[in-house]
């Protein structure tokens, strides 16, 4: 049986995909089927050898109804007291604690009838993917557009994806690759507009990514006329 949301289950790792240098996709195989809405996360805890218990919150990558695993994308933070061994030393086969979902705020279902506009920077882009991939498995026509910022192009998350996708706009704030034809530096209100334009009204904005860029991008949003409860906002760091 599945419990409440806050009771702990044991989940055990059973595909891998490293996503760039400092992030990795863990599948997860749970004790239930997972069951969330986009944009909503999931507590994974570590147990040490002396009894030692240290949980974060991390949001789920992709879309789950009843699906047998949980995908969690998780960046290596260097001084980090979970992601550096989930990155450095969790292997398949190996189990974790995760218990969830939670969150209700920053979330979409094809209950929003109004257009959509995904704002991300770095790994702020996973709950922003989660949403992508619920719009398309749900058949909304509801206009869903991501604009997402990376540093360079191997910093890109779900590269293969995001390159290939009509729904997304990427820059890259370093760019050192020549090869890179799409657009540089940070997402600012010129960009903004110019995804802005295509839409026919004003959308519900989902932005996530560090405390600066949030407030950066919330700022530059209002500055081209989004009224500030039509922006929902996830922050970290």
């Amino acid at each position: 049986m599945r419990g409440s949301n806050n009771q702990w289950h044991a989940a055990k790792v059973v595909k891998i995909v490293e996503e760039t240098p400092n992030v990795k996709t863990f599948s997860f195989e749970l004790p239930y089927p997972a069951n969330h809405v986009a944009g909503q996360h999931y507590e994974l805890q570590l147990t040490a050898e002396n009894g030692y218990q240290a949980a974060r919150p991390y949001s789920a990558a992709s879309t789950a109804k009843n699906m047998p695993l949980l995908e969690l994308t998780i960046q290596r933070v260097p001084d980090g007291e979970v992601s550096p061994y989930v990155y450095d030393s969790l292997e398949i086969g190996d189990e974790v604690e995760i218990r969830g979902p939670f969150g209700k705020f920053f979330v979409w279902d094809d209950s929003i009838t109004e257009p959509v506009l995904l704002v991300g920077g770095g790994s702020g882009v996973v709950p922003l993917r989660s949403m992508l991939e619920s719009h398309q498995a749900s058949g909304s026509e509801t206009q869903m557009h991501l604009v997402y910022s990376a540093r360079t192009y191997d910093d890109i998350i779900y590269k293969d994806a995001m390159l290939t996708s009509k729904e997304t706009t990427i820059t890259l704030t370093q760019n050192t690759s020549k090869d890179w034809k799409g657009a540089t530096g940070r997402i600012d209100a010129a960009l903004l507009k110019k995804v802005l334009d295509t839409y026919e009204s004003t959308p519900v904005c989902f932005v996530c990514g560090m405390s600066s860029f949030v407030g950066a991008i919330s700022d530059a949003l209002q500055s081209i006329g989004v009224p500030m409860e039509n922006i929902k906002t996830e922050r970290f760091g």
